[in-house]
């Protein structure tokens, strides 16, 4: 691989072994699909892959980059609305719910000319998933007979998803979560002043997902991950703990954190409910079934802030290490 300023890419060396051997036997499959949860790495590494296939020589990576290269494409979910003639695409502006037909269609045409700048052409889905049943039959029939030098990137987070016939047109590759030392190593690239009991609060809640830990990034979550071990060490029956985390996150410029609590707090149960006595894992299984449910309904339609904070910390009450087994 040439050098590029994406040499501090870390992890799925396996997945990078398996495509640049390709790459240089001239072997390279026209569809690929990069399979793993979500925050794994996976566009990061797509667009690497787009550098060696389209940028061999290092030249026209700021092409890549700033999506002006005529030969390299990314397709997603469009924006519920389209931005006014002479604007650009706002990055936080809501999207559509799927990748649709038409977007595919468009990528036809595309296909229906010859590479201009190199004698390959990349296209990036991102995510597959996102793909109506019409946009997906319709990119089976390019995957089916590709055009000639045209790289296919499918981002599958649940490859599942996509119809039988597209995954057998592809070669899948599977991103596995990263080793502790790895997580350590890439979020070191995105920190800045945190304190080593943030940075180790942020290696466990993105659980080997690099994107999952850096969703946390700036909302303090050792605080938070400090208040959960407490309510999982001695419980909180005088509802002290509680009244801190009602404190701490229903401001309204809090928003972020209590939506961090809400997502990190299943996963809080889920790591540590294997520390309990067997006969209470069922226990465990259903507080982390209902702290997940909690927390998609609680951002999903803006329950009353205090008493779910005051519900979910009931959940949490489960791992008490000090309670005595039934």
């Amino acid at each position: 691989m040439p050098e590029t300023d994406d040499s501090h890419y870390i992890g799925h060396d396996k997945c990078w072994d398996i495509f640049k051997s390709a790459l240089d036997r001239g072997k390279l499959h026209h569809g690929w699909i990069l399979s793993g949860a979500r925050g794994m790495g996976k566009a990061g590494f797509a667009k690497r892959m787009a550098y060696s296939i389209l940028d061999p020589n290092n030249t026209r990576k700021h092409l890549i980059d700033a999506g002006t290269h005529p030969d390299f494409h990314i397709i997603s979910r469009p924006p519920k609305e389209l931005p006014k003639e002479g604007e650009g695409i706002d990055p936080n502006a809501e999207l559509k719910r799927s990748i649709n037909i038409e977007q595919i269609r468009k990528l036809q045409t595309v296909l229906n000319v010859k590479p201009s700048m190199s004698d390959k052409r990349v296209i990036i889905i991102d995510a597959a998933d996102d793909m109506e049943r019409a946009s997906a039959n319709a990119l089976l029939k390019s995957l089916e007979e590709p055009p000639q030098g045209t790289i296919f990137i499918l981002i599958s987070h649940a490859s599942e998803k996509l119809l039988p016939t597209i995954k057998s047109r592809c070669q899948t590759m599977r991103f596995d979560p990263l080793t502790e030392e790895q997580m350590i190593a890439t979020l070191d690239m995105h920190l800045s002043g945190s304190s080593d009991a943030e940075r180790a609060a942020l290696v466990r809640a993105g659980n080997g997902s690099p994107g999952r830990a850096l969703a946390f990034l700036g909302l303090d979550l050792a605080e938070i991950d400090a208040i959960m071990d407490s309510i999982k060490e001695k419980g909180d029956a005088n509802n002290a703990l509680r009244t801190k985390l009602v404190k701490l996150l229903t401001l309204k410029a809090a928003q972020a954190k209590y939506e961090a609590f809400l997502r990190r707090a299943p996963s809080y149960i889920a790591a540590h409910a294997h520390h309990l006595p067997m006969e209470r894992l069922n226990e465990a299984s259903d507080a982390y079934a209902k702290a997940t449910a909690l927390a998609s309904r609680a951002i999903g339609l803006s329950l009353d802030k205090p008493a779910v904070v005051f519900e979910m910390v009931s959940l949490l009450s489960v791992l008490q290490t000090h309670k005595q087994s039934r």
